[in-house]
């Protein structure tokens, strides 16, 4: 021993074995043989000891803290904290930002952060550090999504959005009330952000969650078809403090005047001829123009918005031109068609009647057409096929008339039929061009016998043969004699 005492006294290393041996002395010396040594736990501390702050000054309920911890014999190897009485909750970070939960009903509160470490042996501070935060209850708030807003009068129902924050964190938002030409408040759920008010036959109004289908109970307010609505909304926190109210854009809800709903989006010739037929069968429609003022009058939701829409009419008649449209809920760009089909997949599965009548181009996609409509896609080949003066779209269902045309009509798109549909027109067509393919026009679904949907793959109000009498006998046929309108 004294050997590599007087080694250490020189600065020179021990060898190997006399190193061994002294150690083996040292412990022999310190403790008794079999004896094992405790291990020490380790110690936490906090980054800042202590807190004060009163009355305004108090913190709010989201506070970042950062802690730290040592071990003598070892080196830690994670925490645990807790808020209050709460449980412990394991971490292996050295801070954190902490979301602190005021009890319900309380504007203020001094709440302890207790962290203790954790050893490489599993030992734990048995004196965590421990910190009283003192902080103070914020109000949420809460608001419309404006933009969800439509900026014209709508048919039978609006579609809009809302959110709500609060600074103490999401979970302590307790309640959420809406109110309409500030009448009683009345509660939403919270959780749905999405809400739909339509009208019912009787003027009353049911509330609608997401893409629900069955409306929320107990809600008793009425909107106003005369004139305006003024919607506000609000939310509650755990603390019983209320947001002040948003208020949403002014909305008009309109009853529905007729049992038919024309959705229009093609040219004014297009127009004029729809209106000018439907007056001479005496039909009266509420009308959805798609493209009127800049197209203000789009759904703002085609889903559920317009499907809720549809839940006043008993059929509705669709025109529309090849061109696209953009959806301002989805960001999509696509046909009409496509944006609506959702709604008309419904409808009909409701017992709706629908008649559209459309045309294409050779690049319009038509993947979201297939199943809710009785199409499956359009004949593609290079050149293309025209509708001679001489020749018609002759029907292929008694009752039906042909077809026909003043004026030469290019630009036409025969289709290709789903596996249940049947064949209602089929073309003369001229082929030009190497032009090859089926010389379908248009076609129908029947749902328990009766028809339920018609599809013409061209543009009626093209089709003026004999002063437009051809096509009126058609809408006579389907709005009236099939339809029951």
């Amino acid at each position: 021993m004294r050997r590599f005492l007087d080694y250490v006294r020189q600065g020179f290393a021990a060898p190997l074995g006399s190193l061994g041996l002294a150690a083996a002395v040292a412990v022999a010396a310190g403790c008794d043989p079999g004896t094992p040594v405790a291990n020490q736990l380790p110690e936490t501390r906090m980054s800042v000891d202590r807190i004060d702050r009163t009355g305004p000054d108090r913190l709010n309920s989201v506070v970042k803290l950062a802690w730290f911890g040592s071990d003598a014999d070892g080196y830690v190897v994670a925490y645990e904290l807790r808020v209050g009485d709460g449980p412990w909750v394991r971490t292996e970070l050295t801070d954190s930002t902490l979301v602190l939960g005021i009890p319900a009903g309380q504007d203020t509160a001094d709440l302890v952060v207790e962290v203790r470490a954790i050893d490489n042996e599993g030992g734990t501070d048995d004196s965590p550090a421990r910190l009283v935060v003192p902080i103070k209850n914020t109000p949420p708030a809460a608001e419309f999504l404006t933009a969800t807003f439509p900026d014209v009068p709508v048919w039978n129902a609006v579609t809009f959005q809302w959110f709500a924050d609060d600074p103490d964190g999401a979970g302590s938002i307790t309640d959420v009330e809406l109110r309409v030409n500030g009448g009683t408040w009345r509660p939403i759920d919270p959780n749905q952000k999405l809400v739909s008010l339509v009208l019912t036959a009787s003027g009353a109004t049911t509330l609608y969650y997401g893409n629900q289908e069955a409306s929320a109970a107990n809600w008793g307010y009425a909107l106003d078809t005369a004139a305006p609505s003024l919607l506000e909304v609000r939310a509650r926190d755990l603390a019983g403090a209320w947001s002040e109210p948003d208020t949403a854009p002014l909305v008009t809800v309109k009853m529905p005047q007729s049992e038919v709903l024309v959705v229009a989006s093609h040219s004014a010739a297009a127009d004029q001829a729809w209106s000018d037929d439907l007056s001479a069968l005496g039909l009266n429609y509420d009308l959805l123009d798609l493209l009127s003022s800049s197209g203000a009058a789009r759904p703002r939701s085609w889903n559920p918005g317009f499907r809720h829409t549809l839940r006043g009419y008993e059929a509705v008649v669709v025109y529309t031109a090849s061109s696209v449209m953009l959806d301002p809920q989805t960001g999509l760009t696509k046909l009409p068609l496509a944006h609506m089909a959702p709604a008309i997949q419904r409808f009909g599965e409701a017992g709706g009647r629908v008649l559209v009548s459309a045309s294409f181009s050779s690049t319009s996609d038509l993947t979201d057409l297939v199943g809710t409509f009785p199409i499956d896609g359009l004949v593609a080949s290079t050149g293309q096929v025209r509708l001679a003066t001489d020749s018609a779209l002759v029907a292929q269902q008694s009752g039906y008339p042909n077809l026909k045309s003043t004026n030469v009509l290019i630009g036409l798109t025969p289709m290709v039929a789903s596996a249940d549909a049947e064949v209602l027109y089929r073309g003369q067509l001229s082929k030009l061009s190497g032009w090859q393919g089926d010389n379908l026009m248009g076609v129908l679904r029947r749902k328990q016998g009766a028809v339920q949907s018609v599809f013409l793959s061209f543009d009626l109000h093209r089709l003026d043969g004999q002063n437009a009498q051809l096509r009126r006998d058609l809408l006579q046929k389907v709005l009236i004699n099939e339809f029951g309108l």
